[in-house]
């Protein structure tokens, strides 16, 4: 009996402490909104400014700066210095000489290429042009003889029909046999048939790449070789198009390479005349300085930054804005009370701030570091 008693006073004693912290925890909780809401409480104007001289309140300000324009974009070679090498004529790779890499003169043997199927044509041209030679002749006699009445109208047309026919096919096989590379005062002098022909530069350059191997067959359509002239690579940037306005031609651009601290000089040349409508944005065509281009190689991406003439700008001093991480506020006021706005389109020069221009009168323009 004792011991019932015992458990019924330890449960009694346990039931009667937990009824006394409930309502220490509904106090904790109570102070702790209370904190919450005071941190959250809008800003009086008043109260800040009594309490704080360096918080200034005025409109956006205007100052005239030095204003540069960031962008990306690539090293390119134009197409005007940039060769693709193809074949005339189908066959085969026997002689390939040049890897990526290489540093080839215009007129550089570079492909010599088996055509079988060559000879044929060169056969036919040799007898076209003796066929030729027999119709001329023939043609000479029925001349003659039509002078003099000898002979009919009719033979003479065929005749002459027959020496233009040969003719026309002789002039046609020997242009197609030139296109191809082949010798054809040779072959009619030698009659020495050539089954090879030869692909030389028509450019100097460097080889970028190589498409086909020894050995491989290939058509006249199948690209071969393309050689790159470096001597004429430009600066391709891609500028967005609120920046479009700010442009000029003969404007200086400094670039840099990825993961270099060095910089390089350019100039704006061309601007193009329509934007980009899936990028919104701009191709702004520059060349390089000379003697900077030997590092830079083509396909390399930039950062660059074109200077702008100085202009005369709409924002606030740095002092009068917040940043917080990336982002950039301002305080504005509405009423009786300061309000925080984030800023877009943010551009920092030196010490002033530029940003989407904003419909409040009045903001903090010094001081806004106190405020948070």
């Amino acid at each position: 009996m004792n011991k019932i008693y015992f458990i019924l006073i330890i449960t009694l004693f346990f039931q009667a402490c937990q009824h006394s912290s409930e309502p220490q925890k509904t106090t904790a909780m109570v102070e702790t909104t209370a904190e919450s809401e005071e941190e959250n409480a809008p800003l009086l104007v008043k109260d800040v400014l009594a309490a704080n001289s360096a918080v200034k309140i005025g409109g956006l300000q205007t100052k005239i700066v030095q204003q540069d324009v960031s962008c990306t974009g690539r090293i390119e070679v134009p197409p005007t210095e940039l060769m693709s090498v193809h074949s005339k004529s189908e066959g085969f790779i026997e002689h390939l000489q040049y890897l990526p890499g290489d540093y080839v003169k215009k007129g550089a043997l570079l492909f010599t290429i088996v055509n079988p199927n060559l000879i044929e044509k060169q056969r036919i041209l040799l007898e076209t042009k003796a066929e030729l030679i027999l119709s001329q002749k023939d043609y000479e006699r029925k001349r003659l003889l039509q002078s003099e009445n000898a002979t009919s109208q009719k033979t003479f047309d065929e005749t002459l029909s027959r020496k233009d026919f040969l003719t026309a096919k002789y002039k046609g096989l020997r242009s197609e046999l030139e296109l191809f590379g082949i010798a054809v005062e040779d072959l009619e002098q030698s009659q020495t048939f050539q089954s090879k022909i030869s692909i030389y530069a028509n450019q100097s350059g460097y080889v970028h790449e190589v498409f086909v191997n020894k050995g491989q067959m290939i058509q006249p359509q199948d690209r071969l070789m393309e050689i790159s002239n470096n001597d004429h690579i430009h600066l391709e940037l891609q500028v967005l198009s609120k920046d479009v306005p700010l442009l000029e031609k003969g404007q200086k651009v400094l670039f840099s390479l990825p993961d270099s601290p060095k910089q390089f000089k350019a100039e704006i040349v061309k601007l193009n005349p329509m934007m980009d409508e899936e990028k919104g944005t701009l191709k702004v065509h520059c060349h390089i300085k000379k003697g900077q281009g030997e590092v830079a190689k083509a396909g390399m991406f930039v950062n660059a930054k074109i200077e702008v003439a100085a202009h005369e700008v709409s924002g606030l001093p740095l002092e009068g804005v917040l940043k917080e991480g990336e982002n950039y506020y301002a305080y504005l006021i509405e009423g009786d009370f300061f309000k925080k706005q984030l800023l877009e389109n943010v551009k920092v020069s030196s010490d002033f701030v530029t940003f989407k221009e904003l419909t409040a009168e009045k903001m903090v323009v010094s001081g806004a570091y106190y405020l948070e």
